[in-house]
């Protein structure tokens, strides 16, 4: 907000834009959506540093989201962000677009690989990955980082059986609230497309772009300069 731009629509929360886009009733079923989901990851380095590309396996929590226009200037390690219906985990510090969630521990380890991370494997996720989130304290957040660089933490790790004639099955079986869910999203998104339409969102570019107005002549009469030659400056800043 303060180097890039204060008036964008997921400004000054980006967990409220969340809500609006996606037709939640609170802010609160932002959070309760992505601890719910298990999100599967389908690929690796989307962003950089092996950052995954995930999306929840039940359509009903694949939140979507727009990404920053333009793009923030910088992004703090380990942050979880949504663009469009996928989710990332920045590796680093750096730019980045994506609507932030939350923050979690390093999926990045370039100086030596210990604990959670195999030897000559600095990144941590593997393709087909599920990833569950928890909520914890900034200060317990502070801690664990500390404790997976040096190896004291790893996250529980479990093997598990994927199964597409299952999944197909859960599918069809939800079939009217997956439906349902999608509807009042479209909704919701495509009434925040409106509002943006009116307020000129999408002719930024083009007043950006346009020449900027010519200066006006100021003529200052005799005499009334604030200061002359040969006379103290004024102090002060």
């Amino acid at each position: 907000m303060a180097g890039v731009r204060d008036d964008a629509p997921w400004c000054p929360w980006n967990i409220e834009f969340i809500r609006r886009v996606n037709g939640l009733d609170s802010v609160d079923d932002v959070y309760a959506t992505v601890f719910d989901a298990e999100y599967l990851v389908l690929g690796l380095g989307d962003v950089y540093l092996g950052a995954p590309v995930a999306t929840p396996l039940d359509p009903r929590h694949r939140l979507v989201t727009t990404k920053y226009n333009p793009a923030r200037t910088w992004t703090a390690e380990n942050s979880v962000g949504i663009g469009g219906a996928y989710l990332c985990i920045y590796g680093m510090e750096g730019p980045g677009g994506y609507q932030f969630v939350g923050r979690t521990t390093q999926v990045w380890s370039g100086w030596q690989q210990r604990g959670a991370f195999e030897q000559g494997s600095p990144w941590l996720l593997r393709f087909f990955d599920r990833i569950k989130w928890y909520p914890v304290e900034p200060d317990e957040l502070l801690e664990l980082r500390a404790d997976i660089t040096s190896g004291r933490f790893v996250p529980r790790i479990e093997e598990g059986t994927f199964s597409l004639a299952e999944y197909e099955a859960f599918l069809t079986e939800h079939a009217d609230s997956i439906a349902k869910f999608r509807s009042r999203q479209q909704t919701a998104f495509g009434a925040e497309r409106e509002a943006w339409e009116a307020a000129g969102e999408f002719t930024r570019a083009e007043a950006a772009a346009a020449p900027a107005p010519p200066q006006a002549e100021v003529t200052v009469p005799a005499g009334d300069a604030w200061w002359r030659p040969n006379s103290p400056r004024p102090s002060g800043r």
